[in-house]
């Protein structure tokens, strides 16, 4: 999908430019991307009840989304759609589908945090800003 650490920062600051998300991406990719970085939050083998996938995708969202910006139950949904995480027939418990543990592992582009790139681009914003200031104002 993506080859390097470097594009996967830059498909983050491109979509993040423009501040923290307001609903899922619209490119196939790069809902894909948001998708493979969500799931590498769980852990293989672990079950995880309904309640427990909600609060870890509310808390991972509200580092870069807006407030309901992308709701955590239609990404959980979109995580089973996309076959990353499986759930029992009871609609109880949820686990990370066999195989994909060792993939979203192996995979080190998916260590970079949204909230990180966001911060940059902050930060980045804020320097700009100030490099336009008169020096007698500072």
């Amino acid at each position: 999908m993506f080859s390097s650490r470097q594009s996967t920062h830059q498909v983050l600051q491109r979509l993040l430019a423009n501040g923290p998300l307001t609903a899922l991406p619209v490119k196939r990719a790069d809902e894909a991307l948001l998708l493979r970085m969500a799931a590498a939050h769980f852990e293989a083998g672990r079950p995880y009840r309904e309640a427990e996938v909600n609060d870890l995708l509310e808390r991972w969202l509200a580092t870069f989304c807006e407030p309901h910006g992308i709701d955590h139950v239609t990404l959980r949904r979109r995580l089973v759609d996309m076959h990353f995480l499986v759930r029992d027939t009871a609609g109880a418990e949820y686990r990370l589908a066999p195989g994909k543990g060792g993939e979203l592992a192996a995979d080190a582009t998916l260590k970079e945090e949204p909230a990180r790139v966001l911060e940059e681009i902050r930060e980045a914003r804020e320097a700009r800003k100030r490099q336009h200031v008169p020096s007698d104002v500072q």
